[in-house]
């Protein structure tokens, strides 16, 4: 393992989502109970954002109602751009992509999670850590 291995073994392929219109309590009880630090945001079946423990504490900082506000008032909003078709890009990679070239796109994004695009149009997560795991492994 390391810098030049594929990604898609650090992916999280079962990445814990709440809809758009969920509440923030509902967005922090899930990232509790699946022990994540990011959610996909979907709408139906697609992804439309990401949200992070980081955006939920700078919600929450910021005096907005948990029980009221909808988790797509805090998540970063973005697209998926798969093989099949392009969109507006969100800070993403594909699973075939190496560890270094993951940890480059979230150094410049200044993020620590990527949303990950694998066969099929699956979606999933992977963090710095994740990646840097792989790189020692």
């Amino acid at each position: 393992m390391g810098m030049n291995d594929e990604i898609k073994s650090a992916v999280n392929w079962g990445t814990v989502s709440v809809d758009l219109d969920d509440s923030v309590r509902v967005a922090i009880e899930k990232m509790s109970v699946s022990r994540s630090a990011a959610l996909a945001v979907k709408m139906g079946d697609e992804v439309v954002g990401v949200l992070t423990d980081t955006d939920l504490l700078m919600c929450v900082s910021r005096g907005e109602d948990v029980d009221t506000t909808k988790a797509s008032r805090c998540m970063t909003p973005c697209e998926i751009i798969t093989t099949k078709r392009s969109k507006s890009p969100c800070v993403q990679i594909d699973a075939s992509q190496t560890v270094e070239n993951a940890l480059g796109v979230l150094n410049l994004a200044g993020v620590h999670h990527l949303l990950v695009s694998g066969e099929d149009d699956r979606v999933g997560l992977v963090s710095v850590v994740d990646l840097l795991k792989l790189a020692i492994a």
